[in-house]
């Protein structure tokens, strides 16, 4: 059982880092680019870029369907482990 909750916390870790990541996503790329990047391989050269005009509102998506999938699976976890303490909750 304590083996259980461990890993269940080392998972909720994970979800956790990653909402993270994702949030600090779009700041890494224009970090990138300003720094003389290449926005993680979204331009190549700044000056003859050219990006399509669906690449924002994708990658918008993408990363707001990423966020909402992992607060699922970290709502779902969470209940989970109170389930295994047998407490009430107020999730």
């Amino acid at each position: 059982n304590i083996k259980n909750m461990f890993l269940l916390r080392i998972i909720v870790f994970l979800i956790l880092v990653s909402l993270l990541m994702i949030l600090a996503y779009p700041l890494l790329i224009v970090f990138d680019i300003s720094t003389g990047g290449n926005g993680f391989g979204i331009c190549e050269n700044l000056l003859t870029c050219s990006i399509p005009i669906t690449e924002g509102p994708r990658l918008l998506v993408l990363l707001i369907s990423a966020f909402f999938i992992l607060v699922f699976l970290l709502r779902v976890v969470m209940k989970f482990i109170n389930y295994l303490n047998k407490e009430k909750s107020i999730l």
